[in-house]
């Protein structure tokens, strides 16, 4: 099925006691704009037997996804890259809730999970796809912005993260479903997978 459309990326803080893993206070980063992932190249190893090779053995080497989306807000931000905020005291400041997003020392970028759901068609018939990574962790966002000229030139923010194995029995990366018939099913699929309740921001 060729991929037409992305949407309603979500996150929710992992935590895991043994083999046995939980998410809580998800919500959604923001409005989805592109989602790539690149492997990390992971030898094949190979059993030769009888002057040949006989059996191969293949594992997930771990790898990079890469989420650009219309604006990162302060919430998530604080949810995936684990800074603080602090209020901004100056009198001449009017803006209600004015904060700092701080980085420093006591930044503690967490473990998530992350979700999204695909758009597909096949034979003029669309569908939709629920993704999710159990763990991973985002990296600390660049700057970078251009001046306003005659035509608005839109610029929205891109946000990395490494992809590991989860810590259940079998160590999951990734989950992807079936094809579902409605963006609501895979909403659906992805929020119940990441413990995440209540409508989407």
């Amino acid at each position: 099925m060729a991929t037409i459309g992305l949407s309603k990326p979500y996150y929710a803080k992992y935590a895991a006691n043994g083999s046995t893993v939980t998410y809580s206070g998800g919500a959604v980063i923001g409005k989805a704009v592109e989602l790539s992932m690149e492997l990390e190249n992971a030898d094949t190893n190979v059993l030769y037997a009888d002057n040949g090779a006989a059996e191969s053995a293949s594992v997930f080497a771990g790898g990079t996804l890469t989420l650009t989306t219309d604006d990162l807000l302060p919430d998530p931000m604080m949810g995936i890259l684990g800074v603080k905020k602090e209020t901004i005291t100056d009198n001449t400041i009017k803006t209600e809730g004015a904060s700092w997003l701080i980085f420093d020392d006591d930044q503690n970028t967490p473990y998530v999970g992350f979700g999204g759901v695909i758009k597909k068609q096949q034979n003029n018939v669309t569908k939709w796809v629920a993704l999710v990574y159990p763990k991973i962790q985002f990296q600390n966002t660049g700057d970078a912005a251009s001046t306003q000229g005659e035509t608005i030139e839109w610029q929205t923010p891109e946000l990395s993260a490494t992809i590991m194995r989860d810590d259940t029995a079998k160590h999951a990366w990734r989950y992807i479903s079936t094809p579902l018939d409605s963006e609501a099913e895979a909403e659906a699929a992805v929020k119940k997978l990441l413990n995440i309740t209540g409508e989407a921001a």
